[in-house]
């Protein structure tokens, strides 16, 4: 292995090993000598460049390395090969007869690999060791010697193959359950508008079918699936459309329609359990479905790494982590359904797996795994967590029951709230003692009023009613006391006014 010939055939020999047995991707080969390639796994980012050429002075490479570099700038501009490892690596017959390696700019730390005849063994040795790859047998690529056109037209073979394979991967199928689904969603928000009382609307949420832990727990077990076709108000149901149309077609694609339809209700159910669980206000919305298609993308990536970063993986990654930010930042997001949902179809899509592909063994585990946390959550929501009706829910739920009338019920609700919670903020005791006075029972409704003003001292409506009851009483120096503050806080307002001068008249 002394001639011009051999170190032609080491050079694409090396090139098709690195391709065909190690996975390194093309992404450019030149006949004259020059492959760019690349590795992209989640532990091992790398992007070699390797010259066929014959070096006698240092120059060349000091002129090629300023070159590379700008090269390499350009590559780490995008986001899967900004931690990656360069390495340029040269193929030649000797070496260079000069001095190069404190000459060169070495900026990027590009890590220089120069295989001659007389270090062929030891070097090509390195780089596997440096790339964290099984040393090859190098002496027996020399036993089955073919031209170097043949390996490139090999090299050429295999990445079309690769790239087919791969576009059979991300689009497989046709999208269809996608569109079904947004339609769906834009029905029920119609329904929600029109035939109810509005989509941001508590109780016409919870009569849709919204998660309500109370309903819940006294058998409306539907409440786990229902809420995945409800939203709360247009911006929530535009951006949760959106998101369900790129990511829902991306998933479709990949994954095919039924299992697709699977992973999907399953992450939405255990987005909604783990709602149940972990929080007891109102909540609808597509957002835990959402997050199992931000599953099923990360499944994918596990399946396979390469082609994941390389074509959406950082977006998947950064874009999950913003909403997952925001869900932790903004007190009313529903970030239990959040990540429920992401755990859900990330387990939902292990266990349908992806089309054409069979790992019986991980396909089990992955049910078992999904199965014990969903019963788990189940138990801990039915069994062990505080599931005391949300105060400002039951605020919510009454003021709608007595704009409606139905004070009887808006009294139930609020007595059995102040009950189970003890404190609660005043603006539930004022709503309770505004029905305890449509009911009649005016001296429940004093104390009541009298701890509102107490907690809350600008609070002008509890003043007002409270100067109305002490002067249904009698008492009117209360009843004045009590108009005055409310004057106090409001000076213009008109019944404030009418009350304080009927008063001043009666004494």
């Amino acid at each position: 292995m002394h001639n011009i010939n051999s170190q032609d055939y080491l050079y694409w020999r090396l090139v098709y090993e690195l391709v065909t047995k190690h996975r390194f991707r093309i992404i450019n080969l030149y006949d004259h000598g020059e492959v760019w390639l690349q590795r992209m796994e989640w532990r091992e980012k790398n992007i070699l460049r390797l010259v066929r050429d014959d070096i006698n002075w240092g120059n060349y490479l000091v002129r090629d390395m300023a070159n590379v570099t700008r090269v390499i700038d350009l590559y780490k501009q995008q986001s899967y090969s900004k931690k990656a490892d360069f390495y340029n690596i040269f193929v030649s017959t000797y070496p260079p007869v000069d001095d190069w390696e404190y000459r060169v700019d070495n900026r990027n730390n590009v890590r220089i690999v120069l295989i001659e005849q007389t270090n062929w063994e030891q070097e090509i040795e390195r780089l596997f060791k440096l790339l964290n790859l099984p040393s090859p047998e190098v002496k027996s690529w020399f036993s089955d010697m073919v031209d170097p056109t043949e390996l490139i037209n090999r090299l050429r073979q295999t990445e079309k193959n690769r790239k087919k394979a791969e576009n059979d991967l991300l689009f497989a199928k046709k999208p269809f359950l996608t569109y079904v689904l947004v339609v769906i969603n834009l029905i029920m928000f119609l329904l929600l508008e029109l035939v109810g009382s509005g989509s941001t609307d508590l109780s016409t949420l919870i009569k849709f079918g919204a998660k309500y832990n109370s309903a819940i727990l006294e058998g409306d077990w539907w409440r786990f699936i229902t809420p995945m076709f409800l939203h709360i108000g247009f911006l929530h149901l535009l951006m949760n459309t959106l998101a369900l149309y790129y990511l829902g077609i991306s998933v479709e694609r990949i994954y095919g329609t039924w299992r697709f339809l699977i992973l999907y209700f399953a992450a939405g159910i255990t987005g909604g359990v783990a709602s149940f669980a972990f929080t007891t206000q109102v909540s609808a919305g597509a957002s835990g479905a959402i997050f199992g298609c931000f599953g099923a993308l990360l499944y994918f990536g596990v399946v396979h790494p390469s082609l994941f970063l390389r074509s959406m993986g950082w977006n998947v990654i950064v874009v999950l982590g913003i909403n997952l930010a925001f869900g932790f930042l903004v007190p009313m997001v529903d970030n239990s359904a959040h990540i429920g949902g992401l755990i859900g179809g990330f387990l939902a899509s292990a266990i349908v797996h992806l089309p054409n592909h069979k790992k019986s063994l991980r396909q089990a585990a992955a049910f078992l795994l999904f199965s014990v946390i969903l019963g788990a959550s189940l138990a801990y929501g039915f069994y062990y967590s505080d599931q005391k009706e949300d105060p400002l829910v039951v605020g919510q739920l009454s003021q709608q029951l007595i704009e409606d009338g139905n004070y009887e019920k808006a009294n139930q609700l609020l007595s059995e709230v102040v009950q189970a919670n003890g404190e609660v903020p005043p603006e539930i005791l004022f709503l309770l003692s505004y029905t305890e006075i449509k009911l009649g029972q005016n001296e429940k409704a004093i104390p009541l009023l009298e701890t509102v003003v107490e907690e809350k001292n600008d609070f002008h409506e509890a003043y007002y009613n409270l100067a109305l009851l002490y002067l249904d009483k009698g008492d009117y120096e209360k009843a004045k006391a009590s108009i005055n503050k409310a004057l106090e806080i409001k000076p213009y307002e008109g019944d404030y006014k009418a009350l304080a001068t009927e008063i001043e008249k009666i004494k």
